[in-house]
């Protein structure tokens, strides 16, 4: 189903009962809303600022809506009498034009009563629900089955950045779209294929690369060196798997006596001949794991014109009231408006993977809604096992990825997208 074809079912006037996830309500405003007409938020004490958000939002989209009207209901969501009464003068003052209600957003009272309340002025309205389960909006008819649109990635794209918006959240700071060394992170894909390659990775890694360039405190390792430490080192390779002492020499870090120069780290630029890594610490940071997220980004790259994925990234920060760190997702893409969250980790240790994997589901569904499916990338070798562990969470929304899913991870990505995509049918 393309755009056109939600034509027929485009008002001049949509009135949105606004839940505590405002994106179907954009969602359902975009879609539904002809060119110059007006959104009507009703909205209860509970979803004040959200509704408040999306008339900010809505008045500064493309099709050049009017300035959405609010219609408080204040503390009476489940009142006949009092929503009657809110909504009554905003139909009163409608003249022309064609009337919507969806009622998506709202709470089961809220639909009946809001529903009796537009039908009984005007029951030619059209009245239409976002079902999340089949990514389809509904539209309800007095004189026939609902009739259901699929609402197709390219019927509406949604910006990450909008949806944080959306959420009202704000990201510390830009995210990342590029891969770092995606080569380097390729061979290091290999090694972890293996289980004596990965044995000698982490061998290298801590006790060669980590030996040079990290603190210790108790007897654990600690932050980096300084900036004027790093710089001069230069650390022995001759005990790294092969595949990475390549991509260390194509890359121009190995010194002319062998070793690896974090000097020359310094000196990697991006294709804008921008530096790779702001400081030489980050590049510690790439290797202590941060090289899996690049990864996974530039998997997910690989696919995403196929697969009609627009908009997609990497270390998605936000703030969160009353916390130190707020939250993160490592990676994300959305898929028209549906998000698709990736928590990554090099660990293989089962507590910590599920604990990853859980704290994303419970964000990725506050930010996507029931649409929202959620992934973890790992060093697992059971990952149907740690899949079937986390019974609690919707099985059809989860997906875990071990090591021996990292070589075809693009390919995997892929089949987790189209079995989404089934599973809504």
């Amino acid at each position: 189903m393309n755009a056109s074809e939600f034509d027929q079912y485009k008002v001049d006037h949509l009135f949105l009962l606004i839940g505590e996830n405002p994106l179907p309500n954009y969602v359902a405003a975009r879609l539904l809303l002809n060119k110059g007409g007006t959104p009507y938020l009703v909205y209860t004490t509970g979803t004040k600022d959200p509704a408040e958000r999306l008339q900010t939002i809505l008045s500064n989209e493309p099709i050049g809506l009017k300035t959405a009207q609010l219609v408080p209901l204040n503390d009476y969501e489940s009142d006949a009498y009092h929503i009657k009464e809110a909504i009554r003068p905003k139909l009163e003052a409608i003249n022309v034009g064609k009337i919507g209600l969806n009622y998506t957003g709202g709470t089961k009272a809220m639909a009946v009563h809001a529903y009796r309340a537009v039908f009984s002025q005007h029951p030619d309205t059209v009245f239409s629900y976002l079902d999340p389960r089949k990514l389809e909006m509904c539209i309800d008819r007095e004189d026939g089955d609902r009739i259901r649109l699929k609402v197709k990635p390219d019927v509406l794209q949604v910006k990450l950045a909008k949806l944080f918006q959306i959420h009202g959240l704000e990201l510390k700071e830009n995210f990342t779209q590029e891969a770092q060394l995606p080569e380097l992170a390729t061979a290091l894909a290999q090694v972890f294929k293996d289980e004596n390659k990965t044995k000698q990775w982490f061998d290298w890694y801590f006790n060669v690369f980590c030996e040079e360039a990290r603190k210790k405190k108790n007897e654990n390792w600690d932050d980096w060196k300084s900036k004027t430490k790093l710089a001069p080192l230069s650390i022995s390779v001759e005990k790294l798997p092969s595949e990475v002492k390549t991509e260390f020499k194509q890359n121009n870090l190995i010194d002319p006596s062998g070793q690896l120069s974090l000097q020359e780290v310094q000196q990697l630029k991006t294709i804008e001949q921008e530096p790779v890594f702001k400081e030489i610490k980050d590049f510690c940071k790439y290797l202590d794991g941060l090289w899996l997220e690049h990864y996974v980004l530039k998997q997910v790259k690989n696919i995403a014109e196929k697969n009609s994925i627009k908009y997609y990234g990497l270390n998605f920060k936000v703030p969160l009231p009353g916390t130190q760190q707020g939250f993160e997702f490592d990676a994300a893409f959305t898929r028209g408006y549906q998000l698709f969250a990736i928590s990554v980790s090099t660990t293989s240790k089962r507590e910590l993977c599920k604990l990853k994997l859980f704290e994303a589901y419970l964000r990725a569904r506050q930010m996507g809604g029931d649409e929202a499916r959620v992934a973890l990338v790992c060093c697992t070798n059971e990952p149907d096992t740690l899949k079937a562990e986390m019974a609690l969470l919707d099985d059809k929304k989860i997906a875990v990825f071990g090591k021996d899913d990292l070589v075809d991870l693009s390919k995997k990505i892929e089949e987790w997208i189209k079995q989404a995509d089934k599973d809504a049918r």
